[in-house]
């Protein structure tokens, strides 16, 4: 890994690859962190609903379950179709009294992800917007279907975490290359001696 990266960063610009070879380390750890959160969060989902499906006597429940895992990469889209899908399974298999129960499972742990996991496990490693999320999510459904969907947010916070760790490399090697005020200028910017300080009072004397 260490020298496809190297060999990537010779394909980048000599002024430039300073600031690549700091934010390609920090996007690949946003990536990492959002991928293992996830898969946590999707499994604790897929396991909690499926224990409601199998006390429920809901038939199907292991592929329910695993179904509801892998719908749960898709972030808001995922978990209504999942759950929607449970419940329909219940309606038409055990009646209505069996889905109310399972709608009832599945809202409670989709309140559980949504107000603790996600912000607990998701928050510190992808600091995206949720307006962000929801668009991108749309673009990429639209653009390449399921699988557009699924990639749209890790790139978004992918990219965001390299463009703002190179706008603040830009921003840092910028006041490093601004020389030093001088002259007038100089006396302009210094700083002013505080009212009865030792060198206010040699200025007045």
């Amino acid at each position: 890994g260490k020298k496809v990266w190297e060999w990537t960063l010779r394909l980048v610009p000599a002024q430039a690859r300073p600031g690549v070879a700091g934010a390609g380390p920090r996007a690949w750890r946003t990536l990492t962190a959002y991928v293992r959160g996830t898969v946590l969060v999707a499994l604790i989902d897929a396991v909690f609903i499926g224990i409601g499906l199998y006390f429920l006597d809901v038939p199907m429940a292991v592929p329910l379950a695993v179904f509801i895992f892998l719908f749960a990469f898709i972030p808001l889209v995922g978990a209504v179709v999942s759950g929607a899908l449970a419940v329909v399974v219940a309606l038409v298999t055990n009646g209505v009294f069996t889905a109310l129960m399972v709608l009832v499972v599945v809202l409670a742990v989709q309140q559980i992800e949504g107000h603790v996991l996600q912000p607990f496990i998701l928050g510190r490693a992808v600091r995206v917007h949720p307006l962000a999320v929801v668009l991108a999510v749309a673009a990429g459904g639209l653009t390449a279907g399921i699988g557009g969907a699924v990639v749209a947010v890790p790139l978004v916070a992918v990219t965001n975490t390299a463009v703002g760790y190179l706008r603040a490399y830009s921003t840092e090697q910028a006041l490093r290359s601004t020389p030093e005020p001088r002259g007038a200028t100089a006396y302009e910017v210094a700083p002013t001696p505080a009212p009865g300080s030792a060198r206010d009072k040699g200025e007045d004397g």
